[in-house]
């Protein structure tokens, strides 16, 4: 028997339903206190009440009569007191979960007699265990759990020291989050015997000493958290030999020495942070080897020296921060390659030069901070174009001429140029007055009289546009080289269905975003405030697992401005889901068919270039042309600036010698068309009629 309660009170006759196997009610607002009954249901075999309002305690007998129970979630509550020994009782216990509750006192070391035990989280709480006792310690009871997977202890106040015998944990253990719990002490040269560890965060302790070499045995690790304690010595060159890692966090400690030169060996690495230590010497070369790299942080230590140009080749870099080091020479020109950086901060340091012109190539740039070194000349009238740019500081430099006005430089006040005495321009920005030349007044005139004209130019170049798209299709052949624009799929955090779950609210309608012939696809806020979009596949309709393994296909190996990013997936034998990037302003088929929504002429070009810059990518920039194939305008997504991206590759096909234009052709729509839908398909033929000619 299955009871799925989804609004009212729970009375306590609950413990009437002598047969009940299962009680979910998860992600509600019941109140009050959990019916101590439901524990004395001999069949019931999962209990999930998670992120309700429920208060008070856990009964004192709660596993002496549930000795069927296999699952038992009662995080996201008000749940307090403490939690009795008796919980051992339940043998069949695989998986605990009492995280984000208001529990206090000590974690019971008889919950370690629970053998089965895969999952055991109490993150979030307000417990400690007993003082180190090498007979009596709960770290030394846990090598009793020899299935265990994952454990949770972060955000309780453990006060306690990590125990060598760490090195008896399951070899099954995968995730360990024991971050924010005032662990003193140092890093046991044990830890490196859990060789099956993926995830491991020690973060925000108080732990001392080096970081043992015998990490570098853990190669299965995909996340090492260790920011935020005292950690001493230099970065071990065994760390390597982790090919598996994927992020590395060892910010904020008292770290010294070169970063290895080594580095290029973790070729699965994205994120690197190393900021707030005592790193002197040059930043490797070989570093900038590592092109698939999405974030660089190296601010606050003691690199000096000066920035190669080899920099320019990690082409998919999203933030790179070297505040604060001692840094000299010149900026490299090759940094304006980066298309996709968002955030770059090169302050406090001691560079000289220009700013390079080529600045006005990063076209996803939001945050640029330059201050506090000693750049000359002008300010680049390129950086106009970058109209993301929400942040700019050039302060404390010795920077002249005058202050650009165009682009995103309406909207940045006078801190952004302080302290350039040779800079000018309005009275705004606490700067001289420009002396004006005799042609200033001509563009005056020329822009005011460019903003009546510039609804028939738009038009105009609408047309142009389609030409253009048209005959530079038509003139791409085989031997053009392939544009190197893309990044293999990794998640840098593992997100399980459960997390889902309680990001969309339990796939609520409130959620829904919309519907498809394979799935659904939900708002959801993860749980370190990300929001983002969730596409659940439906397994039960024909043909949604063989879409979702072709747009894994297809994702895992794209990567540009105008495709919908994946963030990462969700995948078992019963749940299949994306998560991907959220767009705020919907679809193409809302702005142009709705009431109350409009597009500007302007804005209509603008998506144009934007869709055909994407399937330019699909068709010529990746080894194998990549055919959409189901290609309108609710497949066209618009983010918070309105730029557009194409999604939905569920019937994507990958272009191989033997296809044909006819092959192709056969998977587009079929029957009525709106016009949006016309253009585009005809927009993805053009752009295929040539390519798909010289392989027949």
């Amino acid at each position: 028997m299955v009871i799925h309660i989804v609004a009212g009170a729970i009375p306590s006759e609950i413990g009437n339903l002598e047969n009940l196997e299962m009680f979910n009610i998860g992600l509600n607002y019941f109140t009050g206190p959990i019916p101590f009954e439901i524990f004395n249901i001999s069949t019931i075999q999962r209990i999930a009440m998670p992120k309700n309002n429920f208060s008070g305690h856990l009964p004192p007998n709660i596993g002496f009569f549930v000795p069927n129970l296999e699952i038992l979630f009662l995080w996201g509550n008000q749940l307090s007191g403490t939690i009795t020994s008796s919980i051992s009782n339940a043998s069949q216990l695989a998986n605990l979960q009492l995280a984000s509750n208001s529990f206090s006192g000590l974690i019971p070391k008889e919950i370690c007699n629970l053998r089965l035990l895969q999952v055991l989280d109490l993150q979030d709480n307000n417990l400690t265990i007993e003082p180190s006792n090498p007979e009596f310690n709960f770290f030394s009871s846990l090598s009793n759990l020899r299935y265990l997977r994952l454990l949770g202890l972060s955000n309780n106040p453990l006060n306690d020291i990590l125990p060598s015998s760490i090195e008896n944990f399951s070899t099954s253990l995968q995730e360990l989050y024991i971050d924010n719990c005032n662990i003193r002490g140092s890093i046991p040269r044990g830890i490196g015997n859990l060789r099956n560890l993926m995830n491991l965060s020690l973060e925000n302790n108080e732990l001392a000493g080096p970081i043992p070499t015998t990490v570098g045995r853990m190669h299965m690790l995909q996340g090492l958290f260790l920011d935020g304690n005292r950690l001493e010595g230099p970065i071990p060159s065994y760390l390597c030999q982790l090919k598996s890692l994927f992020i590395i966090d060892i910010s904020a400690n008292k770290l010294s020495g070169d970063i290895p030169t080594c580095m290029d060996n973790l070729t699965s690495l994205r994120y690197l942070y190393l900021a707030g230590n005592k790193l002197s010497s040059t930043v490797p070369l070989n570093l900038w080897s590592l092109t698939n790299l999405l974030v660089v942080s190296l601010s606050s230590n003691y690199l000096s020296g000066s920035l190669p140009f080899e920099i320019g080749n990690v082409k998919v870099l999203m933030k790179l921060d070297l505040s604060s080091n001692l840094l000299s020479g010149q900026i490299p020109t090759t940094i304006g390659g980066l298309k996709d950086l968002v955030n770059l901060s090169m302050s406090n340091n001691q560079l000289e030069g220009s700013i390079p012109e080529s600045f006005g190539g990063l076209v996803s740039l939001e945050f640029l901070d330059l201050s506090k070194n000693n750049l000359s000349g002008e300010i680049p009238k390129s950086l106009e174009a970058l109209s993301y740019l929400k942040y700019l500081n050039v302060s404390f430099n010795i920077l002249q001429g005058k202050i650009p006005v165009g682009g995103p430089f309406v909207h940045f006040s006078a801190a952004s140029f302080m302290s350039n005495d040779g800079l000018c321009g309005a009275p705004r920005l606490q700067v001289s007055p420009c002396k004006e030349g005799v042609s200033q007044p001509k563009k005056v005139v020329a822009a005011h009289i460019l903003k009546y004209v510039l609804p028939t130019i738009g038009v105009t170049m609408l047309v142009i546009a389609l030409v253009l798209v048209w005959t530079r299709c038509r003139k791409r052949n085989a031997k053009l080289p392939v544009e190197s624009n893309s990044l293999p799929l990794a998640t840098w955090r593992r997100i399980s269905q459960q997390e889902l779950f309680q990001a969309t609210q339990g796939f609520s309608e409130g959620n829904l975003l919309g519907k498809g012939s394979f799935g659904s696809v939900y708002q959801g806020t993860l749980l370190d405030g990300m929001i983002v979009a969730i596409k659940v596949f439906n397994l039960e309709v024909e043909g949604a697992l063989k879409s979702f393994d072709a747009e894994c296909g297809v994702l895992r190996n794209i990567r540009h401005r105008n495709l919908v990013k994946i963030i990462t997936t969700c995948s078992n034998m019963e749940f299949k889901a994306f998560v991907l990037e959220y767009m705020p302003n919907g679809n193409l088929e809302k702005w142009l068919y709705s009431q109350g929504s409009y597009l500007s002429i302007l804005q209509r070009l603008n998506i144009m270039k934007d869709v055909a810059s994407a399937l330019e990518y699909l068709h010529y920039g990746y080894s194998t042309p990549i055919i959409h194939c189901d290609l309108k305008p609710n497949n066209i997504l618009l983010d918070e600036d309105m730029v557009a991206h194409v999604a939905d590759f569920g019937i994507a096909k990958l272009l191989g010698d033997g296809d044909s234009m006819v092959q192709t052709m056969t998977l587009a729509t079929i029957g009525y068309m709106a016009p949006g839908d016309v253009f585009l398909l005809q927009l993805e033929v053009e752009c295929l009629s040539f390519y798909s000619c010289i392989h027949k």
